[in-house]
This record gives C-alpha cells, sequence and structure tokens, in this order.
C-alpha cells in the first residue's frame, strides 16, 4: 500500500489526456533534413523549421506510446531526440519526466520538472510538474520538499486528490500526524472511493492512539478494496491495542488470502 503509484483515478485521466495532446499525429518514417548551402530563402528556412517541428512531435507520439505500452527506456530515448529538436517543449520534459520516475531516476525526474517549471510554472503542465518533482523526491526521502512541491500542485489544482495523499504521506514521515490526518481526510472527502486514502488515514488514526476511528478506516478499506491484505493485520493490531479478542479473526484472514507477513501474530497471540 506504501507504494508510489503514479496512476491513481486522476493520474490516468492525465495521461489519457496526453494522448490527446498528440492524437492525429502522422506517423511516418524518419525525416532527413538537408540544408543547401549556408544562406535559404525566407521559404526554405520556414520549410525546415517546419519539417523539424513535426519530427519532434512525431517522435513526442511515438514516445507516449512506448510509456503506454511500458517500454520506458525507449520512450525515455524518444523525448531525448524529441528535446534535441524543440528544446523549449515543456510537454517533452514533462513526458520524459514521468517515465524517468517509471525506471526510478529521481534526479532525473526533478531535473525535468525543475526545467517545465522554469519554462511556464502557471500553467496546466505545472501543476503535474510539481507533482511528479514531489513523487521523486519522496523517492529519495526529501520529505520538505515533497510537501513543498505538493502545496504548490494543490494552489493551482485545488482538487488534486493524489497530491493531497502524497502531501499527507510526507508529513507523516515528518511526524506531523496533525496535518497528514487533515490532508488523508480532505483526500478522502474529495475521492470517497480511494481505499488507500482510508488505509492511510487509519494508520495515522493508529499513531494517534485513536483505535476505534482506526479499526473504522480499515474497515472502510476493506470494504473497497477486499485484496488489500495489510489492512487486516493493521485492523488487527488496533483490534489488539483495545485487547479485542476479534483481532485474531484478522490476523487468520490474513494469512488464509496469503498474506504470510500475518502469520508471527498468529503465533503470537492467537491460541491454536
Amino acid at each position: 500500500m506504501n507504494k508510489i503509484h503514479v496512476h491513481t483515478a486522476r493520474g490516468r485521466r492525465r495521461f489519457a489526456w496526453l494522448h490527446c495532446c498528440v492524437e492525429g499525429m502522422r506517423v511516418c518514417g524518419m525525416i532527413s533534413i538537408v540544408l543547401f548551402g549556408t544562406m535559404m530563402p525566407a521559404w526554405a528556412q520556414m520549410q525546415g523549421k517546419s519539417t523539424t517541428s513535426n519530427l519532434s512531435e512525431q517522435l513526442l507520439e511515438r514516445g507516449v506510446l512506448k510509456t503506454d505500452n511500458g517500454d520506458f527506456q525507449g520512450a525515455i530515448l524518444d523525448f531525448d531526440n524529441a528535446i534535441r529538436l524543440s528544446f523549449a517543449n515543456a510537454l517533452a520534459y514533462r513526458f520524459r519526466s514521468y517515465a524517468r520516475l517509471q525506471v526510478q531516476d529521481y534526479t532525473g525526474t526533478i531535473n525535468d520538472c525543475s526545467e517545465v517549471l522554469r519554462i511556464n510554472s502557471r500553467d496546466s503542465n505545472a501543476a503535474i510538474a510539481y507533482l511528479y518533482r514531489a513523487l521523486a523526491k519522496f523517492a529519495l526521502k526529501q520529505y520538505a520538499g515533497t510537501t513543498q512541491d505538493c502545496s504548490s500542485a494543490l494552489d493551482l489544482d485545488p482538487y488534486a486528490d493524489d497530491a493531497l495523499s502524497l502531501r499527507g504521506q510526507a508529513r507523516k514521515e515528518l511526524q506531523d500526524y496533525e496535518g497528514a490526518m487533515n490532508d488523508f481526510s480532505d483526500a478522502v472527502r474529495m475521492n470517497h472511493a480511494n481505499a488507500s486514502y482510508y488505509f492511510l488515514r487509519g494508520q495515522v488514526r493508529a499513531q494517534k492512539r485513536d483505535f476505534i476511528g482506526a479499526i473504522g478506516d480499515f474497515t472502510v478499506t476493506l470494504q473497497l478494496e477486499p485484496q488489500a491484505l495489510q489492512a487486516f493485520v493493521h485492523r488487527g493490531r488496533a483490534k489488539l491495542s483495545m485487547n479485542d479478542a476479534s483481532a485474531c479473526d484478522d490476523f487468520r484472514a490474513a494469512v488464509r488470502l496469503g498474506f504470510t507477513e500475518a502469520t508471527p501474530y498468529v503465533r503470537e497471540y492467537c491460541s491454536p
């Protein structure tokens, strides 16, 4: 449950939008650009610029398709070439930052997102760039930077529940449990069908010794996502803290469903 996922429901919608950006572009072979002489007439210069732009767009399209098919290294190469042809293209940096995030090149992700923000820090690309950069910083355990970038993303997109959730996780790591609790609660209000938000809030509630609230959140987690087997263990631990004998039911259920990490709890706390 703690693994970083970019493709939340909102993330999937955003990535689908990326396809719309390149949809309809013509796919064809590589174009060789030959310049005759050192001085070209105006029409030739315009034609050359158009050809270069078309090639850059084709590379972007191919890179997005490779990304969608899981070929992130191939996508990065295409985005590299697109950027060389059109170095000021914020979209190309944003696409490449996502691919780099998937191959755990977190420093490269941060650099690309920073370039997007240098080009324009207030448009629709910027909110996503802040979120991707925050994900990379979180992976590098740069939690203060994560919270700052998530806050910047939320300034541009106040309904970004994924940014709220990530900021909550960073605040939890910084032991700002009240701030984390507020973020997860806001995320739940924005997207009450996301099981992970309840799970994360349940963890914070347990940390704050609000075991009844934690049990409630883990229960909702399992209602929304029955395969979230960690929630059985966390709910069982919260019940143990309240001397609730049904904790063993949760530990045994987790083991029965294949979550072997629950076995030590069964051995220690549950009679045969």
